[in-house]
């Protein structure tokens, strides 16, 4: 099986009001979750790496702070649009 990746240097991404525990918790499991929905839109290849640098994704609004799970898909959703939009462009 080829190893996809993805090289990120630095992720900017603000929320007010959840806990670092929670925010710990979410990002275990981020980086599947965010290959994951590339490959369901066709945008990664197997073996493929992707070198994207810098990301700033702005603000996070969640319905339920306390919630990792919902963070950590939340956060795989604006990371998958930052990268769709960046591989668009190239």
């Amino acid at each position: 099986m080829d190893k996809n990746e993805i090289h990120l240097n630095h992720i900017n991404l603000r929320s007010r009001g959840i806990p670092p525990q929670i925010a710990r918790s979410a990002i275990e499991g981020l980086g599947q979750e965010v290959m994951n929905n590339l490959a369901q839109q066709g945008l990664v290849q197997p073996g493929q790496k992707i070198q994207l640098g810098d990301l700033n994704l702005g603000r996070l609004r969640l319905q339920r702070r306390g919630d990792a799970n919902e963070l950590r898909t939340e956060i795989a959703r604006v990371i998958t649009s930052a990268i769709t939009a960046r591989i668009g462009r190239k």
